[in-house]
């Protein structure tokens, strides 16, 4: 594991704390990462041979057959 060394003016550190920058850079650490990921799976979803609009169309009907079902007719 390697280190980021950020150089902070100490009336910032006085502003903020140590402990609140620590929390603000680990909850952003943590959005990149899932940046990353998202990345990763829109990456691999558009590589799939997949007719979504053809799958919602397939839903959409099945959806509606269970509808219909518990209607009163």
């Amino acid at each position: 594991m390697s280190k980021i060394v950020l150089e902070v003016k100490d009336e910032d550190l006085l502003r903020f704390g140590e402990a609140k920058m620590r929390e603000e850079i680990e909850h952003t650490l943590k959005w990149l990462k899932i940046k990353g990921l998202l990345k990763s799976i829109s990456s691999a979803v558009s590589k799939l041979k997949v007719d979504y609009k053809k799958e919602v169309q397939m839903i959409k009907k099945d959806a509606w057959k269970e509808y219909k079902k518990d209607l009163p007719l």
